[in-house]
C-alpha cells in the first residue's frame, strides 16, 4: 500500500568519504509529516540524478560550506570556506531537475544560497570584508528579521517580523532570476528569497530545524503540505 506521505529529498555533503548531513534536517522533516531519503553527491550520472529525482514529492537543500564563487564569475576570497565540486554540481543538477518536475522546494542557509546562484544570482563571499557595518551574523548570533508583508512566507509563518540565529558569514548580494527578497535583516542583508512564480520555492537564511519553536513549524509544516499535493 503506498504511503501518503510525502517523499522529501535532502542532499548531502561528501566528508573524509562518506556522504553526510545534520540529522536535525532530517526530524524535521520527518516530524512534519514527510519522509526524509538522503540523496548521494554522487556527480557524472545523469541518469541516476533524474530516477532519484522522479521519485521525491519536494527537495530540502541544507546548510553548507562556501560553493566556488565560479558558479557567479568571481575569484575566491580569502575568507572563502569552500566545500566540494561534487556537492555543488549534484545540488544544481538535483535542483534542476525538481523545478523542470515543479516540485517544491525549500533551501536552508546555504541552500537558500545555492539556490539564488543557480537563478543567476550572487554572493557575498564573506558579510564583514564587503559590508564592514553589517550586524553580526555568525555563531548564532541574534537578530531581528523583517517579513514582506506580501510576501508567501507572510503567509506561511503570520508575523512581519521574527528574531532569528544567525550561522552565515556570506550572504545573498543580487537576487536570481525569478527570486524575489521576501525577509532581510536592519543591515539589510537578504534573510529570505522565494519565487516570484505561483510555485513554492522558499529560501530562508537561519535554520528552523534547530528550533522548536512555532514559526519553524509552520514553515516545515507548510512545505510538507506542499509536497503531498505530489503524492
Amino acid at each position: 500500500m503506498k504511503s501518503n506521505k510525502p517523499i522529501i529529498g535532502i542532499t548531502t555533503d561528501i566528508k573524509n568519504g562518506n556522504f553526510e548531513i545534520e540529522e536535525k534536517y532530517a526530524h524535521a522533516i520527518a516530524n512534519a509529516g514527510g519522509i526524509p531519503i538522503l540523496i548521494p553527491s554522487m556527480p557524472g550520472n545523469g541518469d541516476l540524478i533524474k530516477e532519484t529525482v522522479a521519485r521525491i514529492d519536494g527537495l530540502l537543500l541544507p546548510g553548507s560550506r562556501d560553493m566556488d564563487p565560479k558558479y557567479y564569475n568571481e575569484t575566491p576570497h580569502p575568507k572563502l570556506r569552500p566545500m566540494s565540486l561534487e556537492r555543488t554540481e549534484i545540488e544544481f543538477a538535483v535542483l534542476e531537475n525538481t523545478v523542470n518536475n515543479k516540485r517544491p522546494v525549500l533551501g536552508i542557509c546555504g541552500g537558500m544560497q545555492l539556490m539564488n546562484v543557480f537563478f543567476g544570482g550572487s554572493l557575498f563571499q564573506d558579510i564583514y570584508a564587503f559590508l564592514p557595518d553589517a550586524l553580526p551574523h555568525e555563531k548564532g548570533a541574534l537578530h531581528d528579521v523583517a517579513v514582506d508583508k506580501s510576501s508567501m512566507l507572510y503567509e506561511i509563518i503570520g508575523v512581519e517580523r521574527l528574531s532569528v540565529k544567525s550561522y552565515h558569514h556570506q550572504a545573498v548580494k543580487d537576487i536570481g532570476s525569478g527570486l524575489k527578497k521576501c525577509a532581510e535583516s536592519a543591515d539589510n542583508i537578504v534573510e529570505g528569497i522565494e519565487s516570484t512564480e505561483n510555485n513554492y520555492m522558499l529560501g530562508i537564511q537561519w535554520h528552523p530545524e534547530l528550533e522548536d519553536g512555532e514559526i519553524s513549524k509552520k514553515i516545515f509544516n507548510s512545505f510538507i503540505e506542499e509536497c503531498t499535493r505530489s503524492v
